[in-house]
Parts: structure tokens; sequence; C-alpha cells
């Protein structure tokens, strides 16, 4: 910074107009003008230290340039020289004031010599990754600059991270020293992944029934994932594991049903952190146990204690058999298809698999017309029986209602 103590005297006539004189050695002039550059400022300061008792306006004090005013509040007024080639010509101007002396001087500062730019260092590594939840903090960057010296302060981070939404992000850092100099930007790539979600789309596994007095059943994994940790639970798909194995194989579980009674088990999958998953279990399949119960001493009726089910034709036929596994007898539904219906759906107690027919048809031709009206069908869904048949009266005879009882079953291995 250069200072050119130029002082310039102003006339003593009170609210009388005044051309600036000056003495020193430089003596301003038009022909002997300060030369200004590009980046200069140049400050005009008032000797008074709290302004002077009058508007102080400087004219023509760049050519080119608009005029300066110091007001009674200013002891200073700067400008920054925008364009080359200008010269700080002859000042004048004028002071109204109340007729007293007053000094002005010219202070030139030069355009910064400092071109190189600060450097920013990145803290930590280029590239960081998370899953889709986690938590991510910006290590963020230092900067030093070569006149400056530790600009770290003034970096500006911009850091675009939404750990709740998978994607790539670009994390920047940019830094100005004073001089204008700007760094060479700095950046961190965050990827930020969906979790790996385990593989649950695996082959059914088949209900099982096992002997009397067995303590285990073992089931086989198949078509899972490799990183995918399967259990076998008991009571929900949130109850207690009773066995597990990561990937397919097979899976020997150490827990039945009592004996006579089944039981339905849940296989979930999870994925670990290390694998890129959360560890929340997901439900894969369920199946179900029965466990038999010990051998009868006599013909039994079937029914949910000792023995199954065999249902036998009025020929003694046996037309179902059950026996190799205990069933539930959960509903007997009767009641009537009137004269206009062909299908009724009743809602059960509870979920059956399969209906008996107590009262079945035994002639199915009367007079070589086929009793139709009488011929029933059934479906069953969970506790929805769907009761049909296929016309409302034999053919040339009125309609007529039809009468039927019913036993649903629920068998566990159907």
């Amino acid at each position: 910074m250069a200072n050119f103590n130029v002082t310039l005297l102003v006339s003593t006539g009170k609210n009388a107009s005044a051309v600036w004189s000056y003495s020193g050695s430089l003596g301003l002039s038009s022909g002997n003008p300060i030369d200004v550059q590009i980046g200069d400022t140049v400050t005009f300061i008032r000797h008074a230290s709290s302004g002077g008792d009058a508007n102080v306006t400087l004219l023509n004090v760049f050519t080119s340039n608009a005029n300066i005013v110091l007001t009674t509040s200013q002891t200073s007024v700067a400008r920054t020289v925008a364009s080359g080639g200008t010269t700080l010509d002859t000042i004048s101007g004028s002071n109204q004031g109340s007729g007293s002396t007053d000094s002005l001087y010219i202070e030139r500062q030069a355009a910064s010599s400092d071109t190189t730019i600060p450097v920013i260092t990145r803290t930590g590594a280029a590239s960081v990754s998370l899953n889709v939840g986690g938590t991510y903090s910006d290590a963020g960057a230092t900067a030093t600059d070569n006149t400056d010296g530790n600009i770290t302060s003034s970096i500006v981070t911009s850091n675009p991270v939404n750990v709740n939404t998978a994607g790539t992000y670009t994390v920047t850092y940019n830094v100005d020293d004073a001089a204008g100099n700007s760094a060479t930007q700095v950046t961190r790539s965050v990827t930020v992944t969906a979790y790996v979600l385990p593989d649950v789309t695996i082959t059914d596994v088949e209900s099982i029934t096992r002997p009397n007095g067995s303590t285990n059943h073992a089931i086989t994994i198949a078509a899972g994932s490799s990183v995918t940790i399967y259990e076998v639970r008991t009571g929900s798909a949130s109850g207690t594991v009773v066995a597990t194995r990561t990937g397919n194989g097979a899976l020997t579980v150490s827990n039945i049903p009592s004996a006579g009674t089944s039981a339905t088990y849940y296989i979930t999958g999870r994925v670990t952190t290390g694998n890129g998953g959360n560890n929340a279990a997901a439900l894969a399949d369920t199946y179900i146990v029965v466990h038999e119960a010990a051998a009868g001493s006599g013909t039994g009726s079937g029914g949910t204690g000792t023995f199954g089910l065999r249902v036998f034709d009025a020929n003694n036929n046996v037309t179902l058999d059950l026996t190799d596994r205990v069933v539930t007898f959960r509903q007997r539904v009767t009641g009537s298809l009137s004269a206009s219906e062909t299908s009724k759906t009743v809602t059960l107690n509870a979920a059956g698999t399969c209906v008996i027919n107590l009262t079945p048809l035994t002639v199915i031709y009367v007079s070589n017309i086929p009793q139709r009206q009488k011929i029933l069908y059934f479906t069953i869904s969970g506790t929805a029986l769907t009761i049909k048949r296929t016309a409302t009266n034999a053919a040339g005879s009125a309609n007529a209602a039809q009468a039927y009882d019913l036993l649903v079953v629920n068998d566990p291995v159907s």
C-alpha cells in the first residue's frame, strides 16, 4: 500500500464554492497525474476524525468516472478502479462549510499480486458406502493458502446425501482466498445402497407325519439364497427359533408336537448386516407336523384322540381312510336347499378341508330318470362351505327342496 500525502486546502469563505488547492511533492495536476490500474483501491481521507462540517464533492476524480461525495458523517470514501489505463487527474470540488481549513489525503492500494490458488485436502476416503437408513457424518476437508495460511473455516461444503434414499451422491468442497483465487474443487462420492433382502421364495416344504415317539423332524431348504439365514420357528413368524441353517440344504429340527397332535412351523429368512441386509426376519413358508398317537387297543371311530378316521359304505367298503393321521371333526351341518336353489354357501365355525355326506344318495335313477335334484356336490375353502346341485327337479317333475346332513372334517395334511 502506497500513501500519497497530498494536502488539499479549502478557501475560508463560508458557503462559498472553492476549487481545492493542494501542496506537496506530488503536485497533482493534469500534467502530473497518478497512474492507477485495474483492481487498485484509491481512498480519499478527510483530516477530521469524525467527519466535517459540510459535504465535500470531488469532481472528475478519475477520467470517465462519476463524482465522489464525502458527507458530513464520513471521514473517508474508497473506490476500486474497474478499468485499466485510468489516471488520477486534477481534483476540483466544493466545500459548503463554515470557513474552516480542512485537509484531504489520498491513499492508493495497489491490486493484489497474489495469483496462487489455495489447496483443499479432503479428510477421509474419496468414496464411502452405506445402507439405506444408516448414518452418514461427513469427514470434511482442510484448506491452506500461500498468503492467507489456514483458511479451512472458509470452505463451502455442499452435502446432498439422503441416507433414506438409495443412490450415489457427490459432496463438494470449495474455497477462495482473500485475493479471490478459487481452489480446485474437491469431491467425495457417497453411495447409499438398498438392503439385500432375504430370499423367501423357497420351494414349499410339505407337511410331515412322524411316528409316535419321534423327537425331531427333518426338512430341506431349496431354491433359497446362499446369504440368507433360514430359521424354523414355533408359534408364529416371530416365535422361538428351534433350528437354523444358512442357504440351501437339509435341516434337522429338534422339535415336534405332542403325540396325537399337530403343529404349524414357520420358516423365516434374514440377511445379516455384514452381507448387506438389515438382519430382520421375513416369513418364507409354513408347514405342519403331525405326531402320531400311540396305537390303540380296539376298533375306533376316528376323531381327535387315539385313532384316525375311516369311512365305510353300506357294503363295508372303505371310502375314506385317514387312519395314518389325526383329523378333527369341525362341525355337523344340516339344512336344505329350497325348491328354487341350486347352491348355498354356509359359513363354518372353523376351517375345514373335506365334507362327508351323512345321507348320500343311493338311488340315482327312478324309471330311468336321473334324480338330478338330489345329487349334491361340495366345495370348501377355509370356513366357506358351498353346497350345490345341478338342477332343482328331475326331468318332467316339479321343483323340489333337498335336505342335507353333512360332517365337516379338518385334515391337517390335505
